[in-house]
């Protein structure tokens, strides 16, 4: 018999010896039993804004032998929730994804659940077996649903269920963290030394405890050998709701949690296996195994395809264009985003039609078939997780750009949306870095920064010299991400239509008039997008005083930042600034007592500023004013200071008009 233990008793002692702390049990939990405090509970001093509160909760995952003999993991999971509010009903709905392989018959398989919601009078509702059902998803996926049956406003609901995987390599995550508030969540795991996983903590809580006991020969095999096992208990108490806001990415960035990677698998023979891989062994795969490195070689194919009013152009960033451009204007985005699979660069040419994969891996054969040093490059959008840089996790990646490299100068471009203009990824795609692909020197990590400063400038014009009525004609130039916003909102409805909707809007502030609207370079992506505006205002010529509000156009009707604490950074995508310029000719009816304050707002490092200037010009009156951001990220820490920029904003556009005075 191969006995193999010592080497993982020194592993195990090393781990035990580096992450025990000071003990901290688990609190009293029986299922179904709840006691009156919780069945009588009003709401949740911590959080009265919580619709539901978990009050326990309970992970255990294990690597062991099922009946059959065969290494699975078991994962079960225990939970009680307090229904504070009738929105919080919907935590009575359970859905828990099952995978299956691609590649053979291996699934998880769901064992069991039971269910029950019990309510301050003490009835208790049961989940029947009956209405547990199973859904195919997806090629790679099912999902077991049910809901926990007569849950309402003051109930408390209680359930478990248990899962076994074959897939071990994908250890469960644990989400201490969640959208409600909870008082008490653990997970427990116990992971037998053949298995070493790289185990990550996200997110911005600490665990309240943390500790690994060593097991000795838990993992056994008749005639092969034994294993330690250890066992982990992780803790955290009072942990409050995570808060979605405007200007974040994909949540799952920051909530606390446990990530694990499977690095390496030791057999009892000796045999070892390496899942996590260098960059190296990933550049080689992706270079000969993997489809997208072989479609990413096709540009003699694509040479004979490159117009010939192209191809003859002298090489430089105008040539590149010229590419880009024919390829946007023929190939059309089919809405896939699979990057690894069922990628084929010469159908989705003829067809002219492709995944994000196939029409970038186009542009990058054609560009390198035109004598250019370009590749493609991996990244994640900013709805889900950054990549780790720890180590190569393939699966973290789900979109595709290319970069190109002409002198100096490095662009990235993506032919997804037809509104982009050349060297602006789209917004979904401006999330941190990304991987690229050098198939001859080796891959590596790239930072996306936006180069280029979008902005948009509003120029007003008011002019009080009417007897009944004012003119306003205003100029609104965008450029780059706020051109490409407005572009987007535009392309699906006439001009007619915009201006209709534009009118409904100003007819429900009551004030102004909306007579002419038109819009300048809609279809020319490099170009600022401009839109002009011409309005008329009632005047009361009995009056001796009139109420002028002077933002008339892009104006702000609401802050963005609204949490008495943001615990994760506010992320724009880009830097970019908000310009107001106004002139008002006061006529000869109308004078303004005091102009208004001057207003300067800074962030501490600059980066950040509001600014408000008044003067006169003979018998006119000029405001200027400036919201501007440096740069695209900023941390928690400078969230008041954005927070108080957007409110000095906010009520400059909405609380500050101006009083003018009827002359006598």
């Amino acid at each position: 018999m191969i006995n193999r233990p010592e080497f993982f008793t020194v592993f195990l002692f090393i781990l035990f010896f580096n992450t025990l702390q000071a003990q901290g049990p688990d609190i009293s939990f029986e299922f179904g039993n709840v006691p009156p405090e919780h069945l009588n509970m009003p709401g949740y001093e911590k959080d009265t804004t919580a619709n539901a509160l978990v009050l326990y909760e309970k992970g255990t995952s294990k690597i062991e032998k099922n009946s059959f003999g065969n290494v699975i993991l078991s994962t079960e999971v225990i939970r009680r929730i307090k229904i504070l509010k009738k929105d919080g009903v919907d935590e009575a709905i359970l859905e828990i994804p099952l995978q299956k392989s691609l590649e053979n018959k291996s699934r998880e398989r769901f064992v069991e659940a039971e269910a029950l919601s019990i309510h301050p009078d003490r009835s208790v509702y049961r989940l029947a077996k009956k209405d547990i059902y199973t859904d195919n998803i997806n090629e790679a996926y099912d999902m077991v649903k049910f809901t926990v049956p007569n849950v309402k406003e003051g109930s408390v609901i209680d359930y478990r269920y248990k899962v076994e995987s074959p897939f071990l390599y994908n250890f469960n995550s644990w989400r201490f963290q969640s959208d409600i508030p909870k008082i008490f969540s653990q997970y427990t795991t116990t992971i037998p030394a053949n298995y070493r996983y790289n185990i990550k903590l996200t997110g911005f809580l600490k665990l309240d405890h943390k500790e690994s006991v060593l097991k000795k020969d838990c993992f056994y095999f008749q005639g092969v050998g034994t294993a330690d096992c250890v066992n982990s208990t992780y803790i955290m108490k009072d942990i409050p709701a995570f808060k979605e806001e405007d200007f974040m990415v994909s949540k799952y960035n920051y909530l606390s949690a446990i990530d694990y990677e499977l690095e390496t698998f030791e057999g009892f023979d000796g045999t070892r296996k390496k899942f996590t891989k260098s960059w190296k062994d990933v550049d080689r795969e992706i270079k000969y195994r993997e489809e997208i490195g072989r479609q990413a070689r096709k540009e003699n194919y694509f040479g004979k395809l490159v117009p010939e009013e192209i191809s003859t152009m002298p090489q430089g960033v105008e040539k590149a264009k010229k590419i880009y451009y024919y390829l946007q204007d023929q190939l059309f985005w089919n809405g896939k985003n699979h990057i690894f699979t069922r990628v084929d660069v010469k159908d989705a040419f003829e067809k002219k039609s492709g995944s994000i994969a196939d029409l970038n891996l186009i542009l990058l054969n054609f560009l390198k078939a035109a004598g250019f040093k370009a590749d493609f490059m991996l990244l994640s959008t900013r709805n889900s997780n950054l990549p780790t840089k720890l180590y190569p996790v393939i699966s973290e990646f789900n979109y595709l750009v290319i970069k190109l490299d002409i002198d100096e100068e490095s662009f990235l471009l993506d032919l997804a949306d037809k509104n982009l203009p050349f060297g602006i990824l789209p917004f979904h795609a401006l999330n941190g870095y990304g991987r690229v692909m050098d198939m001859d020197n080796g891959s590596y990590w790239y930072d996306i920064i936006p180069e280029k400063r979008t902005s948009t400038t509003i120029f007003t014009q008011i002019s009080l010299t009417g007897d009944k009525y004012a003119s306003i004609k205003a100029r609104q130039t965008s450029s780059f991400y706020h051109a490409l916003s407005k572009r987007k909102e535009m392309q699906n409805v006439s001009l007619e239509e915009h201006k209709e909707s534009l009118q409904d809007e100003y007819d429900k502030k009551s004030t102004y008039e909306l007579e002419e609207y038109t819009v300048i370079n809609q279809k020319e992506a490099e170009k600022q997008l401009v839109e002009e505006y011409s309005f008329r205002m009632e005047k009361d010529p009995h009056s001796p005083i009139l109420v002028l509000n002077p933002f008339v156009v892009g104006r702000m009707d609401k802050n963005p930042f609204t949490l008495e604490e943001r615990t994760y950074p506010v992320d724009f995508g880009y830097p970019f600034s908000y310009i107001y310029q106004v002139i008002i000719d006061l006529g000869e009816d109308y004078k303004i007592p005091e102009l208004p304050a001057e207003k300067i707002l800074r962030l501490e490092d600059g980066s950040g500023q509001l600014l408000c200037f008044s003067s006169r010009n003979g018998n006119s009156i000029v405001i200027n004013t400036r919201l501007q951001f440096g740069r695209p990220v900023y941390i928690a820490e400078e969230y008041e200071g954005l927070k108080k920029l957007y409110a000095e904003l906010l009520s400059l556009h909405n609380k500050q008009p101006l009083i003018l005075e009827r002359k006598q």
